[in-house]
């Protein structure tokens, strides 16, 4: 928390940036305060460094440089190209799918760093729900051509494109949804993974 005086010095400090190109002296700061003692001033300007708000150097009287206090904080933005809707109940036969948008998220809120191939699909339906996934959920995959047992996946079950959880038991391969409602998908000829779930993104109406 800055102080009024402390505020309005920043200010002046960032207004004669813009200005002149350059941070104002310690002369030029008294006089526009009126402020007799240069410690005075360089009490202020203490104060703020102390605080985060600016960086100084002792290579000469204008080497003041205003930090933003968020910086450490920020992180990158990705931007995920957004492929339609995925089913999340019965498969549904795959339509050629070209980006409808992207999808763009800090990194620090997906928690990891997407990939060239990730992309993110619109979820349709609840046959995940009891895995936190529901309707209307933003998912964000992985592109892959394999999964480990149990993870989450895009997958095409004989040309039907569908959301839901790879299971390997004794030599058998299915997918198997989060919902009771619904039945154990096994594969009759073909099944292909697109992708494994990363993230979930919901938005609260």
């Amino acid at each position: 928390m800055l102080t009024e005086r402390q505020q309005s010095i920043l200010d002046y400090i960032m207004e004669f940036r813009r200005d002149h190109g350059c941070s104002p002296s310690i002369p030029e700061m008294q006089r526009h305060f009126g402020i007799r003692s240069p410690n005075g001033v360089a009490g202020h300007l203490h104060a703020l460094e102390a605080k985060g708000f600016i960086r100084r150097s002792d290579r000469g009287s204008r080497q003041i440089d205003p930090v933003d206090p968020l910086g450490d904080l920020q992180s990158r933005v990705a931007n995920i190209p957004l492929f339609g809707a995925v089913p999340a109940g019965p498969p549904q036969a795959v339509a050629e799918h070209r980006p409808d948008g992207c999808v763009s998220v800090d990194e620090a809120t997906l928690g990891f760093r997407p990939g060239e191939g990730c992309f993110a699909l619109r979820v349709r339906g609840d046959s995940m729900k009891d895995a936190g996934i529901l309707d209307g959920d933003l998912v964000i995959a992985d592109s892959a051509q394999s999964a480990r047992n149990n993870q989450i996946v895009v997958a095409l079950i004989d040309g039907e494109s569908t959301l839901k959880r790879l299971v390997r038991v004794q030599g058998k391969t299915f997918l198997k949804a989060e919902n009771p409602a619904y039945p154990e998908l096994v594969p009759r000829a073909d099944l292909q993974i697109q992708g494994v779930v990363r993230t979930v993104i919901r938005k609260v109406a």
